[in-house]
Formats: C-alpha cells, structure tokens, sequence
C-alpha cells in the first residue's frame, strides 16, 4: 500500500481500529494491526495530508486531528462512537461523529467518497492500443509512452475550451 490516498483511507476508516475486527484473523490467517501501527500506512497519511493542507498550520492542524482520533479521545472514545464504527458507513460515521475534529473530518467524507475504478487505466490502454496500432508498430516503448502523455494531456486540455463546452453537441 505505497499510495498515499490508499493509506489515508485505510487509516481514516473507523472500523479498521476496532478490537474485534482485529482481533478476527485475515484471510490467510494473518494478524490484522490497526492502521496506526503500520508504518508504511501512517507515512503515506503524513504524505497525503502534506499534499492536500494549503500551508504548514493546516497540515499540523490535520496531523493533530489525526493523533485525537487514532487515539480515540473525546467524542471519539463514547461508547457509542465505537459501537457505530463496525456497523455505520464509514461516511456516514464522519458525518456524526467528526464535529471534534471538523478539518479532518472533512477530508476524510472526501477521500473515503472517492468511487473505486479502474476506468483511468483501461483509458490509458485504450489510447496506448491506438498509438501503439499494427500501423506504428516500429515506435519503441519510450516513444510510445511519450506519445500516450501527449494524447492524454491534450485531451485534458481540450476540457477547459470554449467548444468542448458549448460545442454543437452540447445540450
């Protein structure tokens, strides 16, 4: 798990700190640790809230936060926050229970909404398929991957003009 969102959303999600989840063996029978105690996990969070925090007051802001709900402190440690962490959506969790920590709960609504999908990638072999066609077949990979960049990148241009806006198939 290298990617940083991967981790915060491991990590921001209540019902991984749960003691009889943890408890429970994963499958294959490995012990399950909570995401505070992974090391790889917690710097991927410390990545991710680099990333997303305008400035330095926000990040340690976050940080903080961070640290009040792996701890379960506050409105975190009530019996009913950690009943409703195994059985309440994640989101929805958030929803209730994150007014001690607004910051943080706010990021964690959006990185725990984000719809899991592997559509980027079979776009990007889709435009690799096409320039890479039985036509081009002579361009090496580093050419190819280039010309993939390229592709993707003008498409994501073309968004922000007049005519993908208001163009004649626009309704």
């Amino acid at each position: 798990m290298t990617i940083p969102l991967h981790c915060l959303g491991f990590a921001l999600t209540p019902r991984f700190y749960d003691h009889i989840y943890l408890e429970t063996p994963a499958p294959g029978g490995f012990i399950r640790r909570a995401p505070n105690l992974d090391k790889e996990v917690v710097m991927g969070c410390m990545e991710a809230f680099s990333k997303i925090a305008e400035n330095a007051d926000e990040e340690k802001q976050l940080r903080d936060q961070f640290v009040e709900f792996q701890l379960k402190k506050g409105i975190y440690s009530m019996p009913q926050a950690q009943m409703d962490d195994v059985t309440m959506d994640a989101i929805d969790w958030w929803s209730i229970y994150g007014s001690q920590t607004p910051e943080l709960a706010e990021v964690a609504k959006k990185v725990l909404s984000q719809p899991i999908s592997s559509s980027s990638a079979e776009r990007a072999w889709s435009t690799y398929r096409h320039v890479h066609s039985l036509k081009r077949n002579r361009l090496n990979s580093s050419r190819a991957d280039k010309l993939v960049y390229i592709h993707t990148n003008l498409r994501l241009i073309s968004r922000y003009t007049d005519s993908y806006k208001n163009g004649p198939y626009r309704k």
